[in-house]
């Protein structure tokens, strides 16, 4: 058995930190919306065939961590009100884009060439170099707009104190901000009014199969089961609707 050498150990961790951070776990009535390079909205559900500690995992896509990613969730038993023009977040976070992609060129490229090439400890000395500079001008950034971000100081502090002791956990920054951004709405109120075409289709066939395992469990007998199946079957028509 050959066993690796300690620099691949640490190549692999800051790999292994990086996804366990970026990963979710979702409620079966909750999900991510995220912004597809066209600016259009779409619904990221969690895998509900295999649960952790009851709730669906999610891992996003890890080569976009510039992307943010904001959590819903939807009333299993019915539709909150009549749907409501939906104000999506603006893009507040485009300018921390550039420094999340320094710091990742920093921890993948420049650090592991100068574990595994001739460069050695010159290309690990700019890794941390340019890693560290970029954290401290991106922490700069989010401080002096965390009005924008719906950030207090005493959040910001826990952001700027796990990102500099973890720098996996930093790569990660936008995603913590927009995941901790308030939003109110009813997901299935923003369904009608923030996605379309092939995502509305898509969104609303996970929403259907959530509800339909939800009223599979259900009491036959109960008031809810009532709702949550009358609820599903309104579902199912604005689904068909939505395919015809």
């Amino acid at each position: 058995m050959i066993i690796p050498y300690p620099e691949m150990w640490l190549a692999a961790g800051m790999v292994v930190l990086y996804l366990y951070d970026s990963a979710r776990l979702l409620g079966c009535n909750e999900v991510l919306l995220c912004r597809s390079w066209n600016g259009r909205w779409a619904a990221c559900f969690g895998e509900n065939r295999f649960l952790l500690r009851g709730k669906e995992p999610f891992l996003p896509n890890p080569f976009l961590p510039h992307r943010p990613l904001h959590r819903l969730a939807w009333n299993m038993e019915g539709l909150v009100g009549p749907s409501r023009p939906w104000v999506p977040p603006g893009n507040i976070y485009a300018v921390l884009a550039p420094f999340i992609w320094l710091m990742m060129f920093a921890l993948f490229v420049l650090i592991p060439a100068g574990l595994y090439s001739r460069w050695g400890n010159l290309a690990i000395a700019a890794g941390i170099v340019l890693f560290y500079s970029s954290l401290l001008v991106l922490l700069s950034l989010i401080w002096f707009r965390r009005a924008d971000y719906r950030l207090s100081a005493k959040t910001f502090a826990a952001l700027a104190f796990e990102s500099l002791t973890c720098p996996p956990f930093a790569l990660n920054v936008v995603r913590h901000l927009s995941l901790a951004y308030p939003l109110n709405d009813d997901f299935l109120s923003v369904l009608d009014r923030g996605l379309d075409g092939a995502e509305r289709a898509s969104a609303l066939a996970g929403v259907v199969s959530r509800l339909r395992v939800e009223a599979e469990w259900a009491d036959e007998t109960s008031e809810r089961s009532g709702r949550l199946n009358s609820h599903l079957q309104f579902l199912i028509r604005e689904m068909d609707s939505c395919r015809a």
